[in-house]
């Protein structure tokens, strides 16, 4: 069976018999990221997907209403309360929270994020001062917030190849 390149796409096309065509898209795979250096915590994500500002702004007010839920359950459970009984209720509000907040983490960066970087815990665990989902989303959109603004520049070099004999002559 022979392979044979096309000339035009020679890097991104494969013809192969029976007229199909192979496109390579490979480049736009989702990055691999080793969590603390666990190898059985490899995190993938596409740090070019522009789409996450709408998904975080869309989350996370939603986030923030689960947190204060968290908040008012730990109100409600007064000392003198804590009955078997009330335990298992605030137990069982505590893990669909937790569940809930899971889902949006890993609705915004489309990925088992709340998996591989929360595997202990909850959500809602306070660390040094922020929550754990908050923790775990300003780590990870910093990722997003470097990868992007390299490739704009890389942008901008490259159409500045493209425009510059039409702006140079513009200046004369």
């Amino acid at each position: 069976m022979a392979v044979k390149r096309t000339t035009v796409e020679d890097e991104l096309t494969t013809v192969i018999p029976n007229d199909i065509i192979d496109v390579d898209l490979s480049v736009i795979k989702k990055k691999k990221f080793r969590i603390n250096g666990d190898n059985s915590k490899i995190l993938e994500l596409n740090t070019s997907d522009m789409g996450i500002v709408t998904r975080l702004d869309e989350s996370y007010q939603k986030l923030i209403d689960l947190q204060n839920s968290v908040a008012s359950l730990a109100d409600d459970v007064k000392d003198e309360d804590n009955d078997r009984e009330t335990l298992s209720s605030t137990a069982n509000k505590l893990n669909t929270i937790d569940g809930e907040m899971r889902e949006l983490l890993d609705y915004i960066f489309q990925s088992n994020v709340s998996e591989i970087c929360g595997s202990e815990g909850s959500m809602y665990d306070p660390i040094n001062g922020t929550f754990r989902y908050e923790h775990i989303i300003s780590t990870l959109i910093k990722l997003y917030e470097n990868n992007l603004s390299k490739e704009f520049n890389k942008m901008k070099q490259n159409i500045s190849k493209h425009t510059a004999k039409y702006t140079k002559s513009r200046k004369r």
